[in-house]
């Protein structure tokens, strides 16, 4: 039986606090180049969020997960995942609040279309669970591949700006997310 995390546990407090503390620059850093991405490839970002309130939110997704990150690589991967998430998140609740034409309109093409939610190739919420647990899972073994399979595959941000975002070549940007995509099938599967 699994043990819900005590978040008010002082000791599991003070070293997340620890952890974050000596690493705070670099998710501020890390921030704002995600969020400087995606405005430049969605039009979302430094306007709607700023680099501080992503790593606020990234925290607190960060404190409720059962461990602590491992290492800074560790950390990185996870709060590349949940800023993504945030902003994901964030950008739902924009279109959904100001029931933004151009998403209705792509909406009613694909019921048109006969695009429906129910049709079989369409992922299931479990599906999407599943896929959401292997990404933390795996960023604790391989943060730079979950890294670039989330900014490209999740955000949606050209490889040319997530080798950027991530300090890599283009070629190494590939073949992480290629390396990336075939730890999660493998995961998936088993």
């Amino acid at each position: 039986m699994e043990h819900p995390v005590d978040l008010n546990n002082p000791d599991r407090q003070r070293a997340f606090a620890e952890l974050i503390g000596r690493h705070y620059p670099a998710l501020r850093d890390l921030a704002a180049r995600t969020l400087r991405a995606e405005h430049e490839t969605l039009g979302f970002g430094a306007a709607a969020l700023a680099p501080t309130s992503l790593v606020t939110e990234t925290v607190l997704r960060l404190m409720k997960q059962d461990e602590l990150p491992m290492n800074d690589a560790h950390l990185r991967g996870l709060a590349s995942v949940f800023m993504t998430r945030v902003i994901a998140d964030r950008r739902r609740a924009r279109l959904a609040s100001k029931r933004d034409a151009r998403m209705t309109q792509r909406l009613d093409t694909e019921v048109s279309a006969g695009l429906r939610e129910d049709a079989p190739d369409a992922p299931s919420r479990a599906d999407l669970e599943l896929l959401e647990k292997a990404m933390i899972e795996l960023a604790g073994t391989h943060p730079r591949e979950m890294e670039v399979v989330t900014l490209h595959s999740v955000a949606g941000i050209s490889m040319n700006v997530v080798a950027g975002l991530v300090n890599v070549s283009l070629a190494t940007a590939h073949r992480d997310l290629v390396a990336a995509r075939a730890l999660l099938a493998r995961r998936l599967r088993s």
